[in-house]
């Protein structure tokens, strides 16, 4: 027979397994871009969050009861912030890194990256509407841009919280936001004028 703690614990992790199987997919999109689509860095992205999210819904910092939209948001963000976090130690225990050129929002010479918007709910983007030439844009962008542009365009968060995750003054997020958008701009010009939308 089954102790109420063996059953309470069965039932938290079956409840939280329907809800990560539910929006796994959309998770490692999340961590796919982020991580330019290194696959091994994508999934430890997902094994953390989900590991994280359990252990908070274990201790009764997450609630189960939350909406799918609710619990795929949360799990979204901690993939992203861990992210961030991973992208800060870089800066700044990298001793290649030409710090100048980062404050400027650029790097030295072009960086490869492929990136599609987060599913994360009040995105002003979704997946359908990101075709071939917007994610070659995008993944013409530099890191430092990239994520600019995702947390403030994508994610629609402010300039102080954006300022406040990658640890650098707002008109440092300002100028990088401005660059990457005429970068966006100029890259896509054809493309919005095939689209009528200019």
């Amino acid at each position: 027979m089954l102790t109420k703690e063996h059953r309470a614990t069965t039932d938290l992790r079956d409840r939280f397994g329907s809800l990560v199987a539910a929006c796994e997919a959309d998770l490692l999109r999340t961590a796919r871009r982020l991580s330019r689509y290194d696959e091994d860095r994508a999934q430890d992205l997902v094994q953390d969050a989900i590991l994280r999210a359990y252990v908070a819904a274990k201790d009764g910092r997450f609630d189960l009861g939350a909406s799918l939209p609710e619990t795929r948001g949360y799990l979204q963000r901690i993939i992203t912030n861990q992210f961030i976090n991973e992208y800060r130690r870089k800066i700044k225990w990298d001793a290649g890194t030409d710090v100048e050129t980062l404050t400027a929002g650029g790097q030295t010479g072009p960086v490869q990256t492929h990136a599609k918007s987060a599913d994360v709910p009040g995105s002003r983007l979704d997946d359908e509407t990101l075709d071939e030439p917007l994610e070659k844009a995008l993944a013409a962008l530099s890191e430092a841009s990239r994520m600019v542009v995702q947390l403030v365009d994508i994610e629609e968060r402010s300039y102080e919280e954006t300022a406040q995750l990658l640890d650098v003054p707002i008109g440092t997020v300002r100028s990088r936001l401005a660059r990457a958008r005429q970068n966006l701009r100029e890259l896509l010009s054809e493309y919005a004028q095939a689209k009528g939308l200019i």
